[in-house]
């Protein structure tokens, strides 16, 4: 009868000096392999066991699918047996590779983690992290394959979030996360598409995240509040200066928000404009000098040579530090708005995404365009604008300052 047996294949070696892992399986003398989509070098692997050694990071896991993938081999071959069926290497490989578990749902993740990690996207790093961590609270034991997801597991880890005090918006939030990375799965073959557990227009018995959609509307500052900002009494709070001056940069910098503000450098300003890449959407976004935003710039000039806020400087150079940097003053920010709304009597609850969705409903208010207004944040994903939205010149867009 057939055996199998999983190797580190030193007969082929890639670029970088490792060799892949498969499972050979062997038949009246006969050897056929399965790539199992990982690779190492014999130094990391334990020849004897066939499995990672315990120093090689992550080996845990990875072990651990290694086991999974060896009990999919010997189910396999106890049906031939059972099925008093001749064996095949070809069915074996099909029924084999028929279910996609050649990687573990968590270490698929821990594969995006480090391909964000390499790109410096940390904010979205951050975000798989824990959308990791989580599912692994629900499910802390054993290997989880992606054919264990199902609908029945969805609505378990959706019960279990609520039991842990966790709110709709924030369920919402974790499984959108889940549910990008089953559909990266099924894209690199991991998954198959047939056993997708969300709802989509095919499968309306699927899991849907509708109703975990928060209620709350974006919260945007009526045009009166607005103009209470505009007017702060900042000879009477100093200590909220740079607070407000943040606030209002955005405001009139047609929503700029705080991460690319903190980024922005004096270079960036240049002929009558400020230029900058969204960090988002890597879309070039470009408004001009209006008075307000000279004002404010002559605020803060001179006090840094790079750059034009007083978040970063010379010590953030690596982009871990950056992102902490940013994501520290963030929080400190946030908390003078909500020091600012107090004074003010402002009834909302004031962040710096307030600035953004405040330009955006000043302008409709006033009956800008609304395809303008969606050029003019710098939107790129929204496909409700995509279907009207076109390019529009810099001194067209430049007439809705005039509005603010």
């Amino acid at each position: 009868m057939a055996s199998y047996k999983i190797i580190l294949y030193t007969y082929k070696k890639l670029s970088n000096g490792e060799h892949p892992i498969m499972l050979r399986i062997t038949h009246q003398r006969k050897l056929r392999y399965i790539s199992l989509g990982y690779k190492t070098t014999p130094q990391n692997w334990d020849k004897r066991f066939g499995r990672f050694l315990p120093s090689v990071r992550g080996s845990r896991q990875k072990n651990s699918t290694l086991n999974a993938l060896e009990e999919r081999a010997e189910t396999i071959l106890s049906d031939f047996k059972r099925k008093n069926e001749p064996f095949s290497f070809d069915v074996f490989i099909d029924t084999f590779k028929g279910v996609s578990i050649s990687m573990g749902v968590f270490e698929f993740y821990q594969m995006i983690i480090d391909d964000l990690n390499n790109k410096n996207r940390l904010g979205n790093k951050e975000a798989y992290c824990n959308s990791m961590n989580s599912v692994k609270k629900f499910r802390p034991r054993g290997t989880l394959l992606f054919s264990d997801i199902n609908y029945r597991f969805l609505k378990g880890y959706e019960q279990f979030l609520f039991k842990n005090g966790c709110k709709k918006g924030g369920i919402h939030f974790q499984m959108r996360t889940f549910r990008a990375v089953l559909n990266e799965a099924i894209r690199q073959g991991y998954m198959r598409q047939e056993d997708y557990p969300f709802s989509t227009q095919f499968n309306k018995k699927g899991y849907s995240i509708a109703h975990l959609k928060p209620n709350t509307q974006p919260r945007a500052l009526s045009i009166e509040d607005m103009e209470k900002i505009k007017n702060f009494p900042l000879e009477d709070h100093p200590q909220l200066t740079n607070a407000v001056y943040y606030f209002l940069f955005s405001y009139y910098g047609r929503g700029i928000n705080f991460a690319d503000m903190a980024r922005l450098e004096w270079h960036q300003i240049y002929n009558g404009r400020v230029s900058y890449i969204r960090s988002k959407t890597g879309k070039l976004i470009s408004f001009r000098l209006s008075p307000p935003i000279e004002n404010i710039l002559a605020h803060f000039k001179g006090v840094h040579a790079t750059y034009v806020f007083p978040v970063l400087n010379d010590f953030h150079q690596k982009e871990v530090q950056i992102y902490n940097r940013i994501k520290k003053c963030l929080k400190h920010y946030n908390k003078d708005l909500k020091e600012v709304a107090r004074i003010l009597e402002i009834n909302v609850v004031l962040t710096s995404y307030v600035a953004r969705h405040t330009f955006a409903t000043t302008l409709k208010y006033r009956n800008a365009n609304v395809a303008m207004i969606s050029e003019a944040l710098g939107h790129s994903d929204l496909a409700t604008t995509k279907a009207y939205l076109k390019k529009f010149d810099d001194n067209v867009l430049d007439s809705l300052d005039e509005l603010l």
